[in-house]
């Protein structure tokens, strides 16, 4: 039965076949201390539920808070400016759904 990096069989001495056991047992030593350290880091920092909802309130409130000024300001400015039904309104809540979006891209980006 031929086994892999056997130099006998497919001619190659530990130059062209597999690793030599030494360095695999330090890769592999290397692998699992950095599995370990992730799980030691993904335990310290553990999520419960009330940290769960809490964040996905912050992201709600950094998608919606946009809208809302957004609304406000474009209908403040459709009331004091002449010949303006409902443009401005739009606008502050197109721009408010943009600008929440770019904060909740970069509060997700940060935090995960």
């Amino acid at each position: 039965m031929r086994t892999l990096g056997d130099p006998e069989e497919d001619g190659a001495g530990p130059e062209k076949g597999r690793a030599v056991p030494e360095e695999d047992g330090r890769r592999l030593a290397s692998q699992v201390s950095r599995d370990v350290e992730r799980m030691k880091k993904a335990e310290r920092e553990k999520h419960d539920v009330l940290s769960s909802w809490l964040s996905l309130g912050t992201i709600g409130l950094l998608f919606i808070l946009p809208v809302v000024v957004g609304a406000f300001l474009g209908r403040w400015l459709d009331q004091h400016l002449a010949g303006y039904a409902i443009h401005w309104t739009i606008t502050g809540i197109l721009l408010g759904v943009i600008l929440g979006a770019i904060s909740v891209y970069n509060h997700l980006r940060q935090n995960l």
